[in-house]
Parts: C-alpha cells; sequence; structure tokens
C-alpha cells in the first residue's frame, strides 16, 4: 500500500474543511464541524503550531484521502513531551489498509525526526476495532483502558483504550508487552 503523508499547507485548507465537514466520524466525540469551525481553528493555529503538525495523507494516485494531527510534540524540538495523533480518513476509504501504511509512516516520522521522543501515543474508543487493529499491527501495545472516559455524540461515557509505542521497540521490530501485575498476589 503506497500512501504519502505531507506538511498542511495553506492548499488543502479546502481539503480539510470538507473532510471534517463532510464525512462521518462514529467513533470522534470531535465530529460534526461546520465550515466556519474548521476555517477558524486552521487560523488559530490548532492545526499548525510549534507543538502540532498536521498532515494531509494522499493515495498512489495523489488523491488526498484523509489527515493526521500529531500534537503534543513540545514547544521546541528537545522538548521530551510525548506526542499523539488523530487519523481520519474520507469512508470511502476506510478498511482498505490505508490506516496501516499512514501510522507507520507516521511512526517513522516522529522517531526519525525528534531523536528525543520515547514515544508515541494513541487512543480510542473501546468500540473502534478497526484502529485497534491498525494500532496492534503497527506495532502499538495496549496500555490502559479508561471506563466510561470518552463521550459519544449523545453525551453518553464509553470506554476509552490508551496505547503507545516505544522507539526501541520501533528500532527492533517488536512489541513489549506490558506488565499487568500491581503487585497483587495471584
Amino acid at each position: 500500500m503506497s500512501i504519502r503523508l505531507s506538511e498542511f499547507g495553506n492548499g488543502d485548507t479546502d481539503f480539510l474543511v470538507r473532510l471534517l465537514c463532510g464525512e462521518h466520524w462514529p467513533y470522534h466525540s470531535g465530529a460534526g464541524f461546520t465550515e466556519t469551525e474548521v476555517r477558524s481553528r486552521i487560523e488559530s493555529g490548532f492545526y499548525t503550531n510549534p507543538g502540532t503538525k498536521t498532515f494531509i495523507i494522499s493515495d498512489e494516485n495523489g488523491d488526498s484521502i484523509g489527515y493526521i494531527r500529531l500534537f503534543d510534540l513540545g514547544s521546541d524540538p528537545d522538548s521530551s513531551e510525548t506526542p499523539l495523533f488523530d487519523i481520519r480518513f474520507r469512508e470511502a476509504d476506510r478498511g482498505k489498509g490505508k490506516g496501516k501504511a499512514a501510522v507507520k509512516a507516521l511512526v517513522h516520522y516522529v522517531f526519525t525526526n525528534y531523536p528525543n521522543k520515547n514515544r508515541l501515543e494513541a487512543t480510542t474508543r473501546h468500540d473502534n476495532t478497526g484502529m485497534r487493529a491498525v494500532l496492534k499491527h503497527c506495532g502499538f501495545a495496549k496500555e490502559a483502558h479508561y471506563r466510561q472516559a470518552w463521550p459519544d455524540k449523545s453525551g453518553v461515557m464509553v470506554d476509552c483504550v490508551g496505547y503507545g509505542i516505544l522507539r526501541a521497540d520501533w528500532e527492533r521490530g517488536t512489541t513489549t508487552p506490558v506488565h499487568w501485575q500491581d503487585g497483587d498476589k495471584q
């Protein structure tokens, strides 16, 4: 699967507006944006600032099919803050392996461009099995389960899960399992 990540620029504004306003986001609480809201977020630096980078995901034909917002990078290149990301695809491009390719490209980007970053994190709703499979496939380990921590569209709190990938695991091509014992005797 061939995809390309390119940093968000002014020429991508209309695509991002169409993507966020025109697609269905069943697992995102931040859904249902208006064009005015998205354009205001772009102008305010929500998608691009010293601690945030946004990438447009393109397919092998060069068509824009999604975006990744990488955030919590820290205020300077030497920050040890742990970044997270939000990834979204057009509905027509979901479930076709493109998420795996995009997440792998993002992990490579973070660990090759930010030598001080030891890990990358992701959270998703517990019932977003597609995203959970992508994260596992890309070497992320489940590290947390947060009960009733993510509001769905109607405001009902649902569980979410946290995943992380360590630089050392990425370099070795392994996934270190989480030691879940808290010292409790079983």
